[in-house]
Order: structure tokens, then sequence, then C-alpha cells
């Protein structure tokens, strides 16, 4: 060595001798350690995240490492992860990510075991380590892999609007990692393909999977979503059923009801409530307004008998022999294909036609109310179409209100969410063909529950209207005289001009 360094050119500078030198002097270290190395695990060591994870290297053969110098780095040498040297740890160079959450295992130091604790895994942990180890006259490293992994939640399904034949349906999971698959599967259990599928991640770099399939009438049985992780070798699964009236000949009429059930309308809430807060006195006028109009259309001389017609029934509705209440059947029934009959819809028509004055007729809602219930109460055109798709609104002829997912709905333009708790299964429709106007009252306290004003009957007669997509429970009609609005005058109807009562009091009504 001495020649090779007395040999160089005169005109060498005293940096590049330097550099030499050192150079020299580790391939001299790494020749006389070459039988000491650093030794990592020959797989990936595997830990969830929350949870605490030991990443592990020790020297073969073994040996004292407690004056070594240790250091934990990731992919490049700058990026510490945990750095000991003689006895102490060194916090200067270490990553802000991994501050307060790690910690070299001493115990294991006298017999040259070198492990690392990192606590409170999080997914950026995941990816490769690096443990380096030197001293004086030794240098060596090893590769550890972490497979971080986090289990999401359950699948989470719901419909959107009309596409392509049929009803969009969205797949939506969260907390994931690494980025798990999501799959379709119909009730044959054979795999669909995604019409989209697209992936975030949050703060805390978890992974919420998203993906979108069209549902069409020709699907039988329930449709499928599963998410799967390839990592953990774990799945989550979840399934939506429609029934088949959501998909008769595939109309468009389908569009309409298929955004019923899924509006959750933030946007248009939010309006609601800023107009409702700049408005809120010409509103309180308004309501008791409406308070004493309610007390003159539920008069005793105002309410009506109402009988369902049969020959206007869907085939899958069935009509009992005294016309008073009506269930959907799985199957259609045997009758007559009339132009009177609703073809395309699971609705009914009532018997009586009003063309002036005012009529009230109380529906009681029958059987056990649950999430998926699907009905409607309210009035029709006597033109109304009966054989091709149609919107459900006042301008096609319909002023009603439509029950789903635990929520009462109002059938205009937009589709408008009423608040009421609990949902009223007794309900006064009222009509007046004077000021045209379309009235709901819950039967069982009085509070008004929505009007339609303005509502363009165009001259037609007006009919009363059914709606059910639901088996189990049946509408019924009650031919009775309010007997709840008023207590205090012995269940009679007060008069016009008296007082506005508590009981009466439109909390939760809307008008428009």
């Amino acid at each position: 060595m001495g020649l090779l360094l007395g040999c160089t050119h005169p005109s060498l500078t005293g940096h590049a001798r330097g550099l030499l030198t050192s150079l020299v002097t580790l391939l001299l270290l790494r020749l006389g350690s070459a039988q000491l190395r650093v030794e990592g695990p020959d797989h990936p060591v595997t830990a969830t995240v929350g949870q605490d994870v030991m990443l592990s290297c020790h020297l073969s053969p073994q040996r004292d490492a407690h004056s070594l110098d240790v250091r934990w780095i990731r992919k490049k040498f700058s990026e510490t992860v945990h750095h000991y040297r003689n006895g102490e740890d060194l916090y200067g160079e270490q990553m802000g990510a991994y501050a307060g959450r790690t910690e070299l295992v001493r115990d294991g130091l006298s017999a040259g075991s070198l492990d690392l604790r990192i606590m409170g895994l999080r997914p950026s942990d995941d990816g490769l380590y690096v443990c380096t180890v030197g001293d004086a006259d030794f240098y060596d490293e090893a590769i550890v892999e972490l497979e971080v992994s986090a289990t999401g939640t359950d699948p989470h399904l719901s419909l959107g609007g009309y596409e392509a034949g049929g009803v969009r349906v969205l797949c939506r999971s969260a907390g994931w990692y690494p980025l798990p698959q999501l799959l379709w599967r119909d009730a044959r259990g054979q795999h669909l393909p995604s019409v989209s599928q697209t992936h975030s991640q949050d703060q805390e770099g978890l992974l919420e999977i998203e993906g979108t399939v069209i549902m069409t009438g020709s699907m039988e049985g329930p449709l499928s979503c599963m998410v799967r992780s390839s990592r953990l070798q774990e799945e989550k699964e979840s399934s939506l059923h429609i029934s088949a009236p959501f998909f008769h000949n595939a109309q468009p009429w389908m569009v309409a009801l298929a955004l019923v059930l899924v509006l959750l309308a933030v946007s248009i809430g939010l309006g609601v409530y800023l107009f409702r807060k700049q408005a809120a006195q010409s509103q309180e006028l308004e309501k008791r307004s409406a308070e004493l109009a309610w007390r003159k259309f539920l008069l005793p001389h105002n309410t009506v008998k109402v009988t369902l017609d049969p020959d206007t029934a869907h085939p899958q509705l069935v009509v009992s022999q005294n016309n008073s209440s009506v269930r959907l059947e799985s199957e259609r029934q045997q009758v007559p294909d009339t132009p009177e009959r609703f073809d395309n819809w699971g609705c009914v028509l009532g018997h009586e036609e009003f063309r002036e004055g005012r009529h009230c007729w109380l529906v009681e809602v029958e059987g056990e109310q649950i999430k998926d219930s699907v009905w409607a109460v309210g009035v029709a055109r006597a033109s109304v179409e009966r054989k091709v798709e149609i919107n459900m609104s006042p301008e096609d002829g319909i002023w009603a209100v439509l029950y789903y997912e635990g929520q009462l709905r109002s059938l205009k333009s937009p589709l408008t969410p009423l608040s009421l708790s609990p949902v009223p299964t007794r309900i006064w429709v009222c009509l007046d063909c004077t000021q045209q106007q379309v009235s709901f009252i819950n039967a069982d306290n009085g509070v008004q529950i929505f009007t339609f004003t303005a509502a363009s009957f165009n001259g037609e007669s007006i009919h009363p209207w059914f709606q059910l997509f639901t088996e189990g429970f049946q509408l019924s009609l009650r031919n009775n005289t309010p007997q709840t609005l008023s207590p205090a005058l012995g269940g009679s109807c007060p008069s016009p001009d008296t007082p506005a009562s508590p009981l009466l009091g439109p909390a939760g009504a809307e008008q428009v």
C-alpha cells in the first residue's frame, strides 16, 4: 500500500489522496470482517394498522452490539427511522413520521440482536427497511420487508339513476390497506363487470374503493358486492334485492322511482334551510293561515266515503271484496287488460270522482312498516296515463306523498323529503277543487303534512289515487269523521275562526 501511495503523481491534490486512502481503508475493513454478517428474516413481516410490530435483524455469529452504530433506515441513508450508537438513541436525524414511535430493544444487544419496535402502525409504514450496523472495523446491512394491512367496512350498496335499460347500483367500502379488489356477483355466483371503479385515500392513509354496475330486470335474485383483500386473504360482502316492479319492461319511468329511493339531496336541503331561515316570519303567517284552512277542510260535512275501483288496479294489486283495501301480490292476477287499468305502475284509482267542492277521506297503512316499504297516497286526474311511463308528479297529473326508506316524501319536482317522526300511518287526504289544492294531514295528531297549491286540474275530474310496491301490508280506507283534532271541544272540529291549538300546530309541515 505504501508503494501504491508513493507512486501517486506529484500533481495529485491532498483531497484526492485522502479520498483514496478512505476507500482503501473501507475495503480492508470489509475484507477483515468477512466472517461477521448482519442477517434479517427471509420472509416479510406482517402486521395491521394500529398495532405494534417488531422488525428483527441480528449479527452472525453472535457478538455484543452495545458499542456498535446501529441505524434503521428506509429507502435512502438520509431517511432515518431510528439511530443507536454506543448505548444512546440519537433522535436528531429521525424522520418526523416516526417521532415517539420507535424503540431499539436493548435486551438482545448482548447476543447481537438489533430488533426495532415500531408502535401504532400506519399505512405509510408499509415497505422496505434497511438495518445497517458498523464500527471502526466492521460494516454490513440487511433488508427487512414490512407488510401493513387494514380491514375495511362492510360494502354499502345504494341506487343511482336509470341508465342503459336498468338502474345504476353503487358499492362503497372504506378503511382498507392496501387497495382491495371490488367484485360484483349475480344470484348464480357469476361475476359481473364494473361500469366504473375509483378509489381515494383519507388523511390516515386508508383507502376507500367504489364501483358501479348496471342492474336490469333480467337479473333474477339478489346482486352482491364483494370487497377482497389478497394480502389479508379476507373478504366482505353485501347484497341488494330490487323487486320486479322496478324493472317491468325496463321502462324509463323507473328513473323517477329509482331517484325517489336514493335522493339524499344535500344541496336541495341546504337551499331549503337557507330559504326558511330568511323567510321565517312570512312562513309563520302562512302556517297559521294553513292551520285555519285545515280546520275548514276537516269539518264533518267535507268527509266523504271513498271506494277503490278494481277495474283500474294493476294486475299485481288485489282489491278487497268491499273495495275498501288493497294489497300487493308477487304474481300478476288474471284480469282483463282494459284501457282503464294501470299496467306499468302498482296503482289503483278510487271509484269516486270530484269536480268541485272540498272532500276528505282517511287512508290507513296496515302491517309492519319496514324501511324497505314503498307506498303512496294522493289524487290523480282522470286522464292520468295508465299504459306508458310517467314521472309521478303534478306535471303528469298526480299529487301525492310517497313513503320510502323510513321517510315520507312529496311527489313534486324536485322530490322533497318531509321531516316527520314518527311517520304517520293514518293520513287524511283533502281535495279542494275550488282552490285547486291537495292537502295531507296526520290523522293521529292533526299536524299538517304537506300541501300542493295551484294544482293544475285543467277542468278534469279528480280521483283518489293509491300506489303499492311492497308486499306484507295494505292500504285501507276508513270512513269516519275526525276525532283527534281538538279534544277540548269534545272531538268536534273547531270553527275556522278559533285561535290556534297546540295540537293543530303545523310543526314539520310544508307547503308548495
